[in-house]
């Protein structure tokens, strides 16, 4: 049987999804309570995949996985064995050739942070705007040796609520750092410290600069979207998810968790 789960996770503490030596990352704590419960007993066997890899720092509310499992999982015994940071919100069984990553049509990321004083949200909406169809975005990215820097962003939205900024961005996939570098420049035209044609230059990839990541904190996976699959979360779980996150968190990023968590699992 082959299984797809979705799962959020606070990203404070760990060092980036992915599996690192000597590191306390999500991925091994996933897999170490995987394996507690007999899901599966060699990883390359159980054809492990996942959709994103998240940086050090960000979190996720629908970050997905999929391997081949010995058993039904059960998810109150993988959530009672998990640290509270992480949590397991829904298990479905799908196809043997599911490829959580190559068969995605589309990934969603939200970012929110604290709106600067006087923030040009118009001239900033109109950067955002920019940004969608195809570009070369070289600008808008860490290098990757041999991987190209085209990409393609379907969506890309700023809103104020109160004085907070919520960013959306949707493409079928995303470049290391893009989301991040993205968010920078954009704030860097609400503040008047990037001026439009620079902005286009770097969407065009003419510019002298590049664009610099902000901070991984306020960044969210939201949600990855397949052609026939639906993954719907726990109610409980994900309540609970909740509750760890607004008890853990700085008073002003409350108010950014629920932004972030407001129908996450839909588009914006």
């Amino acid at each position: 049987m082959r299984y797809a789960f979705m799962v959020a996770y606070d990203g404070a503490r760990y060092f980036g999804f992915v599996r690192q030596p000597g590191q306390t990352t999500v991925e091994a704590e996933l897999l170490r309570v995987f394996r507690q419960y007999g899901l599966y007993r060699q990883l390359k066997e159980a054809k492990y995949r996942v959709a994103a890899r998240t940086d050090r720092g960000v979190s996720a509310i629908g970050q997905i996985v999929a391997l081949d499992v010995l058993k039904e999982p059960m998810l109150q015994e993988l959530n009672a064995a998990l640290p509270e940071d992480i949590a397991v919100l829904t298990a479905v069984e799908v196809k043997p050739n599911f490829n959580p990553r190559t068969q995605a049509l589309s990934k969603h990321y939200r970012y929110v942070c604290e709106a600067p004083p006087a923030f040009g949200l118009s001239t900033a909406r109109q950067a955002a705007k920019l940004l969608e169809g195809i570009h070369d975005l070289r600008h808008f990215c860490k290098h990757e040796h041999g991987k190209s820097t085209a990409g393609e962003l379907k969506y890309a939205r700023v809103r104020k609520q109160k004085q907070i900024l919520v960013f959306d961005f949707i493409a079928p996939a995303f470049l290391w750092q893009q989301v991040r570098r993205m968010v920078w420049a954009v704030l860097a035209i609400g503040t008047g410290k990037l001026g439009l044609d620079e902005f286009e230059n770097m969407i065009e990839g003419w510019a002298k600069q590049a664009a610099r990541p902000a901070s991984a904190e306020g960044l969210f996976l939201v949600s990855v979207r397949y052609p026939s699959l639906a993954l719907r979360p726990d109610a409980r779980i994900i309540s609970r998810f909740i509750k760890h996150l607004e008890s853990n968190v700085h008073p002003v990023y409350k108010a950014m968790v629920r932004l972030i968590l407001a129908g996450a699992t839909s588009k914006p």
